[in-house]
């Protein structure tokens, strides 16, 4: 068992039973469980349920989740399903073996060069996939990137992700994201679009080769807004 995962009893969930926690952040709790129907191991992402307060709110994560599920580029976890169960939205997703890049940053310290710019390459390339998608993910970050066996990346959580044509996807007193890496805009008109995601990017990089922020510190009131 992986640190942070929790054993509990299993509970039907649609046509999934689900086996244990196995992430938990403040945009849901991801589950081990087991797709009843194609009988296989899945992971689960069930949302907060003031994500799936609105009809609107249920309506464009069903858009979204539409436009995330036809993305093929290889470092994006593809999204198997996606729907309503019981009030809460949820994404099925495959189990992923594999660390964080905020995790193997605060074991092993900074990357070399070489392995930094192979990071970031490879999340270049999931950003770019998702844009021309019209999908602008919002939240990049070293917690968000899953390294697996020979550093093979995978961009994950979009759960926060905004369609570009969308005018905001929050409330008009909320900011999604995490403040580390969001770009100055994002704090005055709260706009996000493709250079946003960027200038996350850029941020992450940073912190590949010197395993330190760009921009420490804490949010107003010293929330920090982390999926």
């Amino acid at each position: 068992m992986k640190p942070g995962q929790s054993v509990m009893d299993e509970v039907a969930f649609g046509r999934y039973r689900l086996l244990d926690v196995i992430g938990e952040g403040g945009m849901g709790r991801v589950y081990k469980a087991h797709d009843t129907v194609l009988d296989r191991d899945v992971a689960i992402k069930v949302l907060p349920t003031e994500r799936g307060a609105e009809p609107e709110d249920r309506q464009r994560f069903g858009r979204e989740a539409h436009t995330a599920a036809r993305l093929t580029e290889p470092h994006i976890i593809p999204i198997f399903d996606a729907g309503e169960t019981d009030g809460h939205l949820y994404l099925v997703m495959p189990i992923i073996d594999g660390s964080d890049v905020a995790s193997l940053l605060q074991r092993d310290g900074p990357m070399t060069p070489q392995r930094a710019v192979h990071v970031i390459e490879q999340l270049a390339a999931a950003l770019d996939a998702a844009h021309a998608a019209g999908l602008v993910h919002r939240d990049v970050k070293p917690h968000n990137v899953l390294l697996t066996g020979r550093d093979f990346v995978y961009l994950i959580d979009f759960g926060i992700a905004q369609n570009a044509a969308a005018s905001k996807l929050t409330r008009t007193d909320t900011t999604v994201g995490t403040y580390a890496y969001m770009a100055p805009e994002r704090f005055t008109t709260g706009s996000a679009d493709a250079r946003t995601d960027v200038y996350s990017l850029t941020c992450v990089l940073h912190e590949c080769l010197t395993g330190q922020q760009p921009f420490p510190g804490t949010a107003p009131n010293n929330k920090s807004l982390g999926t």
